[in-house]
């Protein structure tokens, strides 16, 4: 998917100019009980805002999809996680852990 990704990069830059900022202001000689309260405050704005975003996805396509993005395009490793999900339930818990091999 070219329009989306897993927010690796965007956390990134995200973080970044939290903490230029954050720098500035204390540069600037905010307090630091202040500069706290803001980012709190931003935080909670920026949840409610990707809160009104979001989208359930509950099909094993859907879950596939996204699954997908996360696994850097690899439909394969995707199908495999949606079949995962599908097996254990939305409340289930999939562990994975390093191998030497992969069989079908």
């Amino acid at each position: 998917n070219d329009k989306v990704g897993d927010g690796t990069t965007t956390c990134s830059i995200l973080t970044a100019k939290v903490i230029e900022e954050v720098s500035k202001a204390k540069a600037a000689g905010a307090d630091i009980i202040s500069i706290k309260n803001g980012i709190l405050k931003a935080k909670e704005l920026v949840l409610e805002s990707l809160l009104s975003m979001k989208r359930d996805v509950s099909s094993e396509d859907e879950i596939a999809q996204v699954a997908t993005i996360s696994a850097n395009g690899d439909k394969n490793i995707g199908s495999k996680i949606a079949q995962c999900v599908k097996e254990v339930g939305k409340d289930g818990v999939i562990t994975v852990e390093e191998s030497k091999g992969f069989k079908e």
